[in-house]
């Protein structure tokens, strides 16, 4: 178990799909029960964002938002079908949420696989695609940055 899995068992996460406050007060964490194909979606209440997962079955994208969900601000690549790391039915997935920093990360399989700075109009996914539309809202690439998990993990990556 990965020091990110260990603090969201801490604060009491099992089963459903629902959020606690970690130790000090900004990260909140929401399980999901991946159950196959469809769309999981969140909105961060008052912030005014949201993410969605959205798994067609052929592919899976993780969309930031606005938190109605009426606006789609940037789209992110996780896998096909044929990749060795799709989510399978049964699975548990993460949402991180730092409301401070207006940041997201959606974590499984042991690791963050992408990450949104609302406050920043930056994000990045482990595959890197697809290239953001260059008069979009994200001000990044979409490759992968490391430092982009400051704020989101319990020891500070």
């Amino acid at each position: 178990m990965t020091s990110v899995e260990s603090n969201i068992e801490r604060i009491g996460m099992p089963g459903g799909a629902h959020g606690e406050v970690g130790e000090k007060g900004e990260l909140v964490a929401f399980q999901i029960l991946y159950e196959g194909p469809g769309t999981y979606a969140k909105e961060f209440e008052g912030a005014g964002y949201g993410l969605v997962l959205d798994d067609d079955g052929e592919s899976c994208y993780l969309y930031a938002a606005t938190e109605d969900f009426q606006e789609v601000l940037d789209g992110l690549h996780l896998y096909n079908q044929d990749s060795p790391g799709r989510l399978d039915p049964g699975e548990k997935i993460y949402i991180i949420w730092n409301p401070v920093l207006a940041k997201a990360g959606l974590y499984y399989h042991g690791f963050f696989q992408a990450i949104v700075d609302f406050a920043n109009s930056a994000a990045c996914c482990r595959t890197g695609q697809p290239q953001p539309e260059p008069s979009g809202w994200c001000r990044s690439q979409h490759h992968w940055d490391p430092k982009m998990q400051r704020g989101l993990t319990f020891n500070r990556v």
